[in-house]
């Protein structure tokens, strides 16, 4: 069994099982994998496992991949999510991009090594979302911490007026700086 700790886990969903069967053999040395073959099943399998890159195919039955990642967008909006299909539908393309919020749309049939450095890609823009919201956690608790001093200090009747009044722009732009923190990282860090 090989040793899936420092691969990317990928979520693949097609309803086709060949078209996963041939996305296995190409991925399956390089990523953690694990397959859907309808939208359902697929978020299923984002309830019970920790994804960060999620591409399926737009035309589905009962849930298209726009549909999906619509869903996707909502409940994991860590999850990079990527589209393929095999039409040139330019509708269901922007679609596709305006609802899901998607990282790629990519055409069928892919170029195996494309597909394989996309994928890549996709790991490594997950791998800066989070480092991005874990600064932001922390640049929230610096500025709170900030925030509290300045009340701290803002108590103490013998300081200067200068201080004073350099401590309340404090607290005022701490205000500000903290709520865009909070809207940033989803109001709960």
């Amino acid at each position: 069994m090989s040793d899936t700790r420092n691969k990317c886990p990928i979520l693949l969903v097609d309803d086709e099982p060949e078209i996963l069967s041939s996305l296995l053999g190409l991925l399956r040395r390089e990523f953690e994998l694990y397959t859907a073959e309808s939208g359902a099943a697929a978020l299923e399998i984002l309830g019970q496992h920790a994804i960060h890159v999620i591409m399926t195919d737009q035309r589905m039955p009962n849930m298209t991949g726009v549909e999906l990642m619509g869903r996707v967008k909502e409940q994991y909006p860590d999850a990079i999510r990527m589209v393929f299909t095999g039409y040139a539908d330019i509708k269901a393309v922007i679609e596709a991009i305006n609802e899901g919020g998607l990282y790629r749309y990519i055409t069928k049939p892919w170029d195996p090594d494309e597909l394989v450095d996309v994928l890549r890609q996709a790991a490594a823009k997950y791998d800066e979302v989070v480092e991005q919201k874990q600064l932001l956690r922390e640049l929230y608790e610096h500025v709170q911490l900030a925030q509290h001093i300045s009340q701290e200090l803002g108590g103490h009747a013998n300081l200067d007026a200068s201080v004073s009044d350099q401590i309340a722009r404090l607290r005022t732009d701490g205000d500000g700086l903290l709520a865009r923190l909070e809207n940033a990282i989803g109001k709960n860090p």
